[in-house]
């Protein structure tokens, strides 16, 4: 090992390039891409979903040194996302007995029906109907999963939502510990379509086949419990509450000890009496599919309270929710749902309207406020809400508010609608107007400037020399994507799209193929000039010479399914796919050509680590793996443990009573192959043979044995495991039990791998 290699100092430019990835799949929806809060990255399609899983490797300083584009050509190593870890389809059929522990867990008797025939009253999916594709996908707070990771939540058409979770691994011996992997991923609990969740105390299971429609969950409680509302189609909105807890020594697959009670459900139809007569001329069909969304936490003592949205017909409704601490019951804390909504926002809204929160409290003169954007989708329009004063909305009709039609000025972006969008990060040293956000449509073309809009002011370059960059890549990849164009003949000799194919190589192959031909044609008009082989040429590529080059045609379209950002809000990706302008095209099973882009949004000059103390904002409480994420690829701060050098690593000055605690046992250890005395070496020890062997990140003993020990996915140490301790030195029982955990590394506070 080389002492210069460890002591080199880390930067976000040894990180693995975050690339443009190319997918052959066939999106259904819209939103359906999610990062988590430890930015797994999953991707919703037609019957599956696809996981991406992040890799935390820093490259040497060899092969990082050299910058500019030529250097990123010249690399051929991994990139950041190099493949799916894991592609899960939805659709099979699910057993209701599978709910049977939920029931079990709480000491309730199981209520569910035998088979599965329908969701909902609804022509199709009231009859059993086996139209299964993603509708909508949500990641959890990271408290649920194994490791505290997050659960993944996925609604079907079916009008069934299914929370899935890495169960319980193998053997460690019959796997690689030092590789991530999210196997075994199994389906934890189901609700809707005949699944039914208990019911808190003083409450009774309602027995329904109800379909879901929109799901949303809560930001993080930091109470070891989690909130998840969806909605059904007969309008009612319900609250779960829930907790998970897991044992490493479970039988393989385990899900985990989960807790769920259905703790709220009431009617969420707005003061607007819905239409139901189809042929009414102002018949609107104003269902959303992402018509749920949560607001931040404000804490008030033992107490926390949270601001529910819900999109009925015309009409946004906000419900608060507080969650009591004190009042705890089967192991969840109480929670309260006010008995109507705090205030509501008259609006004409169309399908798929939804709302985005900021992750901000702001404390005002005598109120606590809150604030967020609704995309109607055809508009956004901001709105603030105060934590302290209630405005509900009596019961009128929508001609009263006049909300029956759009606005004039609406109907540019009718046919277009707003298919993602995010809130920044807000500036912590003073308040805007309203939220900083960016925004996609649906459709983007050469002759739709709108397709990308944003109220960010990108901060001045801050780099050396002055060349940072301060232009989302992804909204510039897609700009110089339907921005290409050819003269109309060259154009239509790439024939139909169908023939290019659709895998993953020939996203660009099209345009690619085309400027090549056109180079080699005008170097064939100057070569061949009064050559003898004039007409050879000619016939082998015929129309060429003489073609208009003014008339010239656009080649592609794109569509955008998603937007998302990371949860500190630095980095954003978009999901979308490429269509031909020029030929007719035919979705198949085989998939679109599609493409998840990346960007990022420079947070300095917006008081992004200094924190104002006002509380409610999740980024005060990100995970080791969200913080060096945005290390590596938004400009955020280094990461103690992991962007430091890696012999600083097992330094640092909260390890160090601990580590003293360990002093002489450590010392104690010798080597398994030649029974010399070990010798500390940095993070390793080392006997005088040239053995060496790696540390525990905790308590700095040397690591001799295999399977003895977990290792960190971030920053790649390992630490022992608590029982390994104690065999060790059983008289530090309590000192293990307090400060060593069994889910994050002591290292750099990342989670440890499966």
């Amino acid at each position: 090992m080389s002492t210069a290699a460890t002591t080199t100092a880390m930067s976000p430019s040894h990180a693995l390039p975050l690339e443009s990835f190319n997918l052959s799949i066939l999106p259904k929806t819209t939103h359906n891409i999610a990062w988590s809060p430890d930015n797994e990255l999953a991707i919703g399609c037609d019957d599956c979903v696809l996981v991406y899983v992040p890799d935390f490797s820093l490259r040497p300083a060899a092969a990082s040194a050299a910058n500019g584009a030529a250097a990123r050509t010249r690399y051929d190593g991994p990139r950041q996302y190099d493949e799916a870890a894991l592609r899960f389809p939805v659709a099979p059929l699910k057993s209701p007995e599978l709910n049977r522990h939920l029931f079990e867990a709480v000491g309730h008797d199981f209520a569910g029906y035998t088979f599965f025939t329908g969701a909902g009253g609804n022509v199709i999916t009231g009859h059993g109907s086996t139209l299964n594709h993603t509708v909508a996908l949500a990641w959890s707070p990271g408290c649920l999963g194994r490791m505290n990771r997050a659960v993944l939540a996925v609604l079907t058409a079916a009008g069934i939502l299914t929370v899935y979770c890495q169960g319980a691994a193998a053997d460690a011996g019959a796997t690689n510990p030092n590789a991530r992997t999210m196997r075994p991923w199994i389906a934890a609990w189901h609700v809707g379509g005949g699944f039914l969740v208990p019911a808190a105390q003083g409450r009774d299971v309602i027995e329904k086949k109800e379909c879901v429609t929109a799901l949303a969950w809560a930001g993080d409680t930091r109470v070891k419990a989690a909130v998840l509302a969806y909605l059904n189609s007969d309008r009612e909105l319900v609250v779960l509450l829930m907790s998970a807890t897991h044992d490493a020594n479970a039988e393989p697959g385990h899900p985990g000890t989960w807790k769920v009670l259905e703790v709220a459900r009431f009617t969420a139809e707005g003061p607007h009496p819905a239409p139901t007569d189809p042929t009414d001329p102002d018949y609107v069909h104003s269902s959303s599919s992402f018509a749920l969304s949560w607001g931040p936490w404000l804490k008030r003592g033992s107490s926390q309270t949270s601001i529910l949205s819900y999109v009925a017909h015309n009409y946004i409704g906000f419900r608060q929710v507080t969650i009591d601490e004190a009042g705890s019951q089967d192991g969840l804390p109480s929670i309260h749902v006010g008995r109507a909504d705090a205030s509501g926002v008259c609006l004409h809204l169309s399908t798929d309207a939804f709302v985005v929160w900021e992750d901000q409290i702001w404390t005002l003169p005598g109120s606590n406020v809150c604030r967020g954007v609704i995309a109607s989708p055809t508009k956004v329009q901001a709105f603030e809400l105060p934590f302290d004063h209630t405005s509900p909305v009596t019961k009128h009709t929508t001609e009263q508010c006049e909300t029956v039609y759009p606005a004039e000025e609406d109907l540019i972006h009718m046919e277009n609608p707003i298919t993602g969008l995010i809130i920044h990060p807000p500036s912590n040293s003073q308040k805007t107007p309203t939220p900083a956000y960016t925004l996609v449509r649906l459709s983007a073309t050469h002759d739709n400037p709108a397709w990308h809009q944003t109220n960010l002011i990108m901060p001045p370059p801050s780099g050396e020399d002055g060349t940072e960059t301060t232009s989302l890549d992804w909204a510039t990849e897609i700009t110089q994507i339907i921005e290409h164009q050819l003269p109309r003949a060259l154009a239509h000799r790439q024939g139909p799209t169908g023939e290019k194919g659709r895998d993953e190589a020939s996203f660009e192959s099209d345009e690619d193929d085309l400027d090549s031909e056109m180079e080699s044609d005008s170097d064939f008009d100057v070569d061949v000039d009064g050559d003898e082989d004039d007409d050879n040429a000619k016939a082998a590529f015929p129309g060429i010479r003489g073609v208009d080059t003014e008339d010239q045609i656009h080649l592609h379209r794109v569509r955008i399914w998603g937007l998302t950002a990371s949860p500190g809000g630095a980095t954003s990706a978009v999901l979308i796919s490429l269509h031909s302008t020029i030929e007719l095209e035919r979705d198949t099973f085989a998939g679109l050509k599609c493409r998840v882009l990346f960007g990022s949004h420079p947070l300095r000059g917006h008081g992004y680590d200094s924190g104002n103390g006002d509380g409610g904002s999740e980024r005060d409480a990100l995970s080791t793996e969200a913080r060096a994420w945005e290390w590596m690829y938004g400009g955020g701060s280094p990461v103690p443990g992991f962007s430091e050098p890696a012999a600083a690593r097992g330094n640092r000055d909260d390890l160090a009573a601990l580590r003293d605690h360990f002093l002489t046992i450590a010392q104690r250890q010798v080597c398994v192959f030649c029974e010399m005395p070990l010798v500390p070496w940095g993070t390793t020890s080392c006997c005088r043979n040239g053995h060496v062997f790696e540390n525990c990140a905790n308590t700095g003993v040397p690591i001799v044995a295999p399977n003895v020990s977990r290792t960190c996915g971030v920053c790649g140490m390992k630490c022992l495991k608590s029982e390994e301790l104690l065999n060790m030195a059983p008289q530090l029982r309590e000192i293990v039990k307090q400060d060593i955990s069994a889910e994050l590394c002591g290292g750099c506070g990342g989670k440890f791998m499966n």
